[in-house]
């Protein structure tokens, strides 16, 4: 085989959702080894040590939306795109975007996650690739290798043996995924929404992890046994803005369901669990939290395009 590791260390760089570099920082580090830091805004650079690194994290990063090496680009698709999302919302938040955000709300992978709002199922998802080391870029290994053939600087790189070696790794976690009781809840008051994410998961290799139900808001403590949540990571249904008569009676439904639900959170949420929502309207969900004894945090400020974002943290007062 010839040699992976290069002559002289070269500059790479991981390109985020600006606002995220240190998770995604924090990811080369886990997956590669290397240290990485924010030199401009969605920008995280480290120093690559050999081309099997990078290609490695072309595999297996979730933050990352594209790799660059010496200035350009390797990573000839959207990596931060992904085969699964094939049926959902097109309102709901981007798969890069949920896994940036399980990460940001202090997700490890061991607690029991709950998306009450789901809408794709991408946040789940994520979560089940993250937590089972289930290569989120595995059905697009061909892609990937027939990508790097066809790049000079990866030409000292046996690529047959590099998936020969990440596909024992690939196998482990598809095992984990077989045997692994399900610590991840999916759900929705719309079966549609349901649906569409247990069809998503399928896809990604992940619906073993992930359970899947239709749940009203209404009845979470019926359905959820007592103190059985820890973590809520969610995009919930967004306040409208405007004073218009349709946007005030929606304000007004909004309002109702969102102390329904943290008046029943109070139930399944765990002592020291928390609730982690993606906001454009913080204090109009505040209010209800207040009602229900829920202390608000936020965790990042950000926009998506044009749009402000915060994400917050709700925990028990």
């Amino acid at each position: 085989m010839a040699p992976t590791t290069m002559k002289a260390q070269h500059n790479a760089a991981v390109v985020t959702i600006p606002g995220f570099e240190g998770i995604a920082a924090a990811e080369v580090s886990e997956l590669i080894g290397a240290k990485a830091a924010k030199t401009a805004a969605g920008m995280v650079n480290f120093t690559a040590q050999s081309f099997s690194d990078l290609c490695k994290l072309c595999y297996l990063s979730q933050s990352a939306n594209s790799v660059f090496f010496n200035g350009r680009k390797i990573s000839l698709f959207d990596l931060g795109s992904r085969e699964y999302n094939v049926f959902g919302d097109p309102g709901g938040v981007s798969s890069c975007l949920a896994y940036l955000l399980l990460r940001a709300s202090g997700y490890s992978g061991r607690e029991f996650l709950f998306d009450p709002f789901t809408r794709s199922g991408s946040i789940a998802i994520e979560a089940a690739l993250y937590s089972s080391g289930f290569p989120v870029n595995y059905y697009r290994k061909d892609v990937l290798a027939s990508a790097f053939s066809h790049q000079q600087r990866f030409s000292g790189l046996n690529l047959a043996e590099f998936f020969a070696a990440e596909k024992e790794a690939a196998a482990a976690a598809k095992k984990r995924v077989k045997s692994s009781k399900p610590k991840i809840l999916s759900s929705s008051s719309s079966m549609q929404n349901v649906r569409f994410a247990e069809k998503n998961a399928k896809i990604a290799g992940v619906n073993k992890l992930i359970r899947f139900s239709r749940l009203d808001i209404n009845w979470l403590d019926a359905k959820l046994d007592e103190h059985s949540i820890d973590l809520v990571v969610s995009y919930p249904p967004q306040f409208r803005s405007g004073q218009g008569v349709f946007a005030i009676a929606e304000n007004d439904k909004l309002a109702k369901m969102y102390r329904e639900f943290f008046y029943q959170a109070r139930y399944f949420l765990k002592k020291d669990g928390s609730i982690v929502f993606l906001l454009k309207d913080k204090d109009a969900v505040s209010v209800a939290a207040a009602d229900c004894k829920f202390k608000p945090k936020v965790l990042k400020k950000f926009k998506i395009g044009s749009e402000d974002f915060e994400l917050v943290s709700f925990t028990n007062l």
